[in-house]
C-alpha cells in the first residue's frame, strides 16, 4: 500500500517563495510628503521635516497677527506694515477670521493627541491637553514627529492652513528696500526694517530718516516713468505723506483717469507712479 505523499512539500524543481522582513515596512525609507529618501526608522525627509517644524514654531506669532485682524479695518494694503480706516463702515468682526482660529486650535490639539495619544475620557487622566500655543510648540519639538506613518497626510493639512493664514494676514518682510543713500558720492541701495524711522548707510556711514530716503526714491521714480502695481504704488504715496490705497488707484482706473503702462509677470495691471502721484495732488481725487 503506497503511502500518500506530501503536496505541500515543494518538488526539486520548484523554487522557493521570496521570504519577506516582517520588521521593515513596505515604505521604509521613503517621505510620506514627497517621495524622496529619508532615514529607515523616519517617514519624512529632513527638508519636509524642518518645513513642518518651522510651521509650528512660526504660528504663535501668526496667531497674534491673526487676531489683529479681527478687526475689520486692519488691512496690510499689499505689505503695507499698518493699518487703513475704510471710508464706509465694515463689520466690526471678520467671522472668517474667528473659524480659522478656531481652525487652527483644532489641528494643533489633535496633532498633540495624535503624538502623545491621552485617553480618550478626559476624567480619566489628569492630562488635558494644553493651550493651542504650548501644543504648537510640543509639538514641534516633539522626536516622534518625523515617525508617524500618517505624516503624509497632517503634513497637507498644515500645508493647506499655512496658506489660508497667509492669504488672511499677508505677512509683511522684515526688510525692504527704502531707496537710494542720498550722499552723491555713495547712492548705495539702503534697506530698513519695517517700521524704522532712521537708517545708517552701510558704505559711507551717514544717518538719514527713512522718510527722506522714500522722498528722494519717489522722485527718482516719477522721474524715470517707473511703473509699479496698485498696492506698491499706494504703499511708496503713503510712507511720503500722500494719502492713497490701492482701490482709488483701482477707481481712477476704472473712471478712465489713469490707464495702466502694462502687466507684471503675474499679469497684475502696473501704473507710472508720475501718473499716480499726478491724480494724487488733485484736489479733487483726494
Amino acid at each position: 500500500m503506497n503511502e500518500p505523499t506530501n503536496e505541500s512539500q515543494p518538488t526539486p524543481n520548484q523554487t522557493q517563495p521570496t521570504q519577506t522582513n516582517q520588521h521593515k515596512p513596505a515604505l521604509a525609507g521613503m517621505c510620506q510628503v514627497c517621495g524622496g529618501e529619508c532615514n529607515l526608522r523616519n517617514t519624512m525627509c529632513d527638508k519636509c521635516e524642518a518645513g513642518i517644524r518651522g510651521w509650528l514654531r512660526d504660528y504663535p506669532s501668526r496667531i497674534h497677527a491673526l487676531r489683529e485682524f479681527l478687526d475689520s479695518t486692519a488691512h496690510y494694503g499689499g505689505h503695507q506694515p499698518g493699518r487703513t480706516n475704510l471710508a464706509s463702515a465694515p463689520t466690526p468682526v471678520r467671522l472668517s477670521v474667528i473659524d480659522h482660529l478656531q481652525e487652527i486650535d483644532d489641528l494643533a490639539v489633535a496633532l498633540w493627541r495624535r503624538l502623545y495619544a491621552p485617553p480618550a475620557m478626559p476624567w480619566a487622566d489628569s492630562r488635558i491637553h494644553p493651550s493651542v500655543l504650548k501644543c504648537l510648540s510640543i509639538c514641534a519639538d516633539c522626536n516622534h514627529l518625523s515617525r508617524l506613518p500618517d505624516i503624509g497626510l497632517i503634513w497637507c493639512d498644515w500645508e493647506r492652513v499655512v496658506r489660508k493664514t497667509l492669504g488672511i494676514i499677508d505677512v509683511p518682510p522684515s526688510r525692504h528696500g527704502i531707496g537710494r543713500c542720498l550722499n552723491p558720492l555713495c547712492g548705495v541701495e539702503l534697506s530698513a526694517e519695517v517700521g524704522a524711522v532712521s537708517v545708517d548707510c552701510p558704505v559711507c556711514g551717514n544717518a538719514y530718516r527713512v522718510v527722506d530716503v522714500r522722498l528722494g526714491f519717489l522722485r527718482e521714480c516719477i522721474e524715470s516713468g517707473r511703473a509699479f502695481t496698485a498696492g506698491e504704488c499706494a504703499e511708496l504715496l503713503r510712507e511720503c505723506g500722500f494719502q492713497c490705497n490701492a482701490n482709488t488707484i483701482r477707481s481712477w482706473r476704472k473712471r478712465g483717469r489713469l490707464q495702466p503702462a502694462g502687466e507684471n509677470d503675474k499679469g497684475r495691471p502696473l501704473y507710472r507712479l508720475s501718473d499716480v502721484h499726478r491724480q494724487v495732488l488733485r484736489r479733487d481725487s483726494i
